[in-house]
């Protein structure tokens, strides 16, 4: 008997989920990072007025995982604002954050003189916590569902009184 890979196509969870607007679209999708760990990449297009999504020309954010756990508890346990940046090692920042609009949550990314914002629907917010939760228990399976949401829910405390 093998094991089933999580990553694949027979996986419960699809490997994205995408929110649109008239004027941008956010995808969240399954990836690993440079350790090999289970993580989530968030991308960013801008549309034409056809609502066209340029993905060719997308703006991308991989989470680390402790970003991964940041975001997971801010999608169930959601404040006025998460934001998260990243610097390469050839100077460029992008920033990535989140912002309760109730009833959506706005998904904003700014790199050089470009950005980029989406809002999720409390529908498609349903669809990005499922396929964060199924990211997180990868890193412990060990854990159960019980644990994990008790986790994030101390987590997003804590976050919501750093901010």
């Amino acid at each position: 008997m093998t094991a089933e890979n999580p990553d694949s196509k027979h996986s419960q969870f699809p490997p994205s989920v995408h929110a649109y607007c008239a004027s941008s679209a956010v995808c969240l999708s399954f990836a690993t990072d440079r350790r090999s760990n289970p993580t989530v990449t968030v991308e960013f297009a801008s549309a034409s007025d056809s609502r066209k999504y340029d993905w060719a020309n997308k703006i991308a954010f991989q989470l680390t995982r402790n970003e991964l756990a940041e975001l997971t508890a801010y999608m169930f346990y959601p404040s006025s604002l998460s934001r998260w940046v990243h610097t390469s090692p050839a100077g460029v920042t992008k920033g990535f954050e989140v912002r309760l609009q109730s009833p959506v949550i706005l998904f904003s990314i700014s790199s050089r003189a470009r950005s980029v914002r989406t809002p999720v629907t409390p529908t498609d917010q349903y669809f990005f916590r499922n396929l964060l939760m199924s990211r997180l228990t990868r890193l412990q399976p060990d854990l159960s569902p019980e644990i994990h949401l008790a986790s994030l829910k101390r987590l997003a405390a804590n976050l919501s009184n750093h901010q």
